[in-house]
């Protein structure tokens, strides 16, 4: 019953977060974006016109995950989540990569584990790619 709650919880603050007439309490904030990124496997905070954002999405759609993409500049309150994301750690704030609900940085940390061979392993414990 926790679980449930705890899932229902989630998706409300997801609605909450990308409703346009949206305030931000504070004690909302970080649960808003756990929300979106909850019960899946690859989410990608993104621009619709950065490259660096653009590569992420190649690179992890060429393994065959299906990412869900968050373009920040097309969505209501994107310029609250990107407040959110530099507050969890994101330098710069896109892009944001999040794999098996973990934030695992942007593009230079993804390309780091592409480099040492993690990235793969990674994306199916997430359950993204099977092989």
């Amino acid at each position: 019953m926790g679980a449930l709650n705890s899932l229902t919880e989630q998706r409300k603050n997801q609605d909450f977060l990308l409703n346009k007439k949206t305030t931000f309490p504070k004690a909302m904030d970080m649960n808003a974006v756990k929300g979106l990124v909850a019960e899946k496997p690859v989410v990608i905070f993104s621009r619709s016109q950065c490259s660096m954002s653009y590569t992420v999405k190649t690179l992890i759609s060429s393994f065959g995950a299906n990412p869900t993409v968050y373009e920040l500049d097309e969505i209501p309150n994107g310029r609250h989540i990107e407040t959110l994301l530099i507050q969890l750690g994101c330098q710069p704030c896109v892009p944001a990569i999040f794999i098996g609900q973990k934030l695992i940085g942007g593009a230079r940390e993804l390309m780091s584990l592409q480099v040492r061979n993690e990235l793969m392993p990674l994306l199916m414990s997430a359950r993204a790619i099977w092989v």
